[in-house]
């Protein structure tokens, strides 16, 4: 088992390299103060103890392993900057954002539940969500991407639990980019990840367990017929596929990593959803498992068509005044 300034030099070669590019980044004018806030949580990190910050009263949402946990006040300030980083509209500044909150994420160092209408620690994190959800305003297609990815990672971490308005922003935000993107491949890949966490959400709740079983979607299954689509299509679902199971990937290997979450004691609290149950894992029947996945495929395809629906419907006043306006050039005699 790896030390506590092992654990915790983790966290920093994650945290450090991001926040030393934002400050290179950051326009010494407008962007003064983030600068600033970025070189201080430097500071602050160079200088504390982590024993001194695990003994807070208040738990917070940042971990740098295991149980060396970090209080809710230093949760706060270093994520602050990251927040701040991915509102600001620039792109040189949140793209670093983005990819150590990614990793953060992915690494199991983020844990907790994020809800705005929770305590201190929820809100902490539905803010973080929301300043992620807040990137793909910049129209950029790579941003788009780690928006996706870091999204992708929040629902499918076991970690990280992801409940009602954060839920509710991460889906939309997958529509935005299905329906605004200019690049193809991120529709597709927005559309898949979309069906994804769904599959993940209907998979734990019909388990009541976030740590059951997950296997990657099939991607060929979401295109086109192939007489239909055409040969072209191959390359893109080869890259949205390895798309969905990295990340997936990336969250197993946290899973599996060290002790089952919710094993230490009951030093955290966890609802039943939430509980670690190994007899799921060692009794489930691959073939159940695949009788599963399908259902819920049939169920997340059956709410995206119907979300997809509601949001065209939000469009209808558009659609139907270019309709008239097309009848009364059809009606223009000479």
């Amino acid at each position: 088992m790896a030390s506590p300034e092992a654990d915790s030099r983790l966290i920093r070669s994650v945290l450090v390299p991001a926040l030393e590019k934002i400050i290179s980044n950051s326009s010494w004018r407008k962007h003064s103060k983030l600068g600033t806030e970025c070189k201080s949580v430097l500071e602050r990190e160079k200088l504390s103890d982590v024993e001194t910050i695990s003994n807070s009263q208040l738990p917070g949402v940042l971990h740098d392993s295991g149980s060396n946990e970090l209080s809710l006040d230093e949760s706060e300030v270093i994520l602050s900057p990251l927040i701040k980083a991915c509102s600001s509209g620039d792109l040189k500044i949140a793209e670093p954002a983005l990819v150590c909150i990614q990793k953060l994420i992915a690494y199991g160092h983020l844990r907790g539940e994020s809800d705005p209408t929770g305590g201190p620690d929820a809100k902490l994190l539905s803010r973080l969500i929301e300043s992620v959800c807040k990137c793909c305003e910049l129209g950029d297609e790579g941003v788009e991407l780690l928006v996706l990815k870091t999204i992708l990672s929040a629902v499918t971490s076991v970690q990280l639990r992801i409940h009602g308005d954060s839920l509710l922003e991460i889906v939309r935000t997958c529509y935005d980019i299905f329906l605004s993107s200019k690049n193809v491949v991120n529709q597709t890949t927005a559309k898949a990840s979309l069906i994804q966490m769904l599959v993940i959400v209907f998979r734990r709740m019909e388990a009541d367990s976030s740590t059951v079983p997950v296997q990657p979607i099939v991607v060929a299954e979401l295109m086109e017929p192939p007489e239909k689509s055409g040969d072209e299509d191959g390359p893109m679902t080869t890259f949205v596929q390895g798309f969905i199971s990295k990340v997936m990937q990336e969250i197993d290997g946290v899973l599996n990593q060290g002790t089952p979450v919710g094993s230490n004691g009951g030093a955290t609290a966890h609802d039943g959803a939430f509980e670690t149950r190994t007899s799921t894992t060692e009794t489930t029947n691959p073939a159940d498992l695949l009788d599963s996945t399908d259902k819920d495929m049939l169920d997340a395809k059956y709410w995206e068509m119907s979300m997809y629906k509601t949001a065209l419907e939000g469009r209808k006043g558009e659609l139907a005044d270019g309709d008239v306006e097309k009848d009364d050039d059809l009606n223009i005699g000479p």
